[in-house]
């Protein structure tokens, strides 16, 4: 598709000066696309560019991309990297902890200059490495330098999440009012507890830039943030109203009085009945 020759027959690194597919792309193998500095402001992602000198995308494998939507700017670079590739490495054994392969396209990495740099360095040093051709240290090596950059990824996305901590800290908000009024309905007795699917899905994101958004701002992973807010609503119904420990039980979703009671003194040190009549 792109004429670039084979170097490797589990990675390649294709540059392009100009991106004119005009089709969606769905590829079998794990992809960073690095597209060049944008020449007009505009809306991508969760807000404006936060920087417009490069954005990344990173694909997992089967994650379909709209070439159209990368259209315009320069200098597009397309790391491909096939998932025999880090089968058994380092890198695949904690290659779930870059959760961004899972973010949407609109929820990419706006770069520097400076970071931008930094993505072409570590391009430049895995296409040095394919022209050496393959051998024995072939796939350790070029690996190494792919871990480098996913690194930087982590490390850059961070900094995006700083910056829009405003922007989180509303959407964290609109979390928190959602899921009162989820547990407050007794919602969760027939539709069991909220996932970080149903949380995202409320929000307009993928799964995985919403859990990392909500440990970003809170500490806490979804399943962790839902748990906490079920105690509280249960703080709140136990001290506000004269319902039964075993009714508040059942309409936020517990299994059992001895589960909702277990859980409830884990997270607050005293069990239903004490916190509900203390003296």
């Amino acid at each position: 598709m792109f004429l670039e020759k084979t170097l490797h027959p589990l990675v390649s690194l294709i540059e392009m000066p100009d991106l004119r597919i005009q089709e969606l792309l769905q590829m079998d193998f794990y992809s960073v696309l690095m597209k060049g500095r944008c020449s007009q402001s505009m809306a991508y992602g969760q807000k404006n560019y936060d920087f417009s000198d490069g954005t990344l995308v990173f694909l997992s494998p089967g994650q379909p991309i709209n070439c159209m939507t990368w259209g315009g700017g320069k200098d597009h670079i397309l790391l491909c990297f096939h998932p025999e590739l880090i089968s058994g490495t380092s890198l695949g054994e904690h290659f779930n902890d870059y959760t961004f392969f899972h973010y949407r396209q609109n929820e990419a990495l706006h770069v520097s200059v400076r970071e931008r740099m930094v993505f072409k360095d570590c391009m430049e040093s895995i296409k040095n490495e394919l022209r050496w051709g393959v051998d024995e240290y072939s796939r350790k090596l070029i690996c190494n330098k792919i871990e480098l950059l996913l690194n930087y990824g982590s490390r850059f996305y961070h900094r995006q999440f700083i910056m829009r901590h405003d922007v989180h800290a509303e959407i964290v908000e609109k979390t928190d009012k959602w899921l009162e009024r989820y547990f407050f309905t007794g919602q969760p007795r027939h539709t069991g507890l909220p996932s970080a699917e149903s949380c995202a899905r409320v929000q307009n994101m993928s799964s995985a830039y919403f859990d990392d958004l909500l440990k970003f701002e809170t500490g806490k992973r979804t399943d962790e943030y839902v748990q906490f807010k079920r105690i509280s609503v249960a703080c709140d119904l136990l001290r506000r109203t004269d319902r039964s420990v075993a009714e508040i039980a059942e309409d936020l979703g517990c299994p059992s009085v001895r589960h909702f009671t277990s859980l409830f003194k884990k997270l607050k040190g005293c069990t239903p009945s004490l916190y509900k009549t203390p003296n």
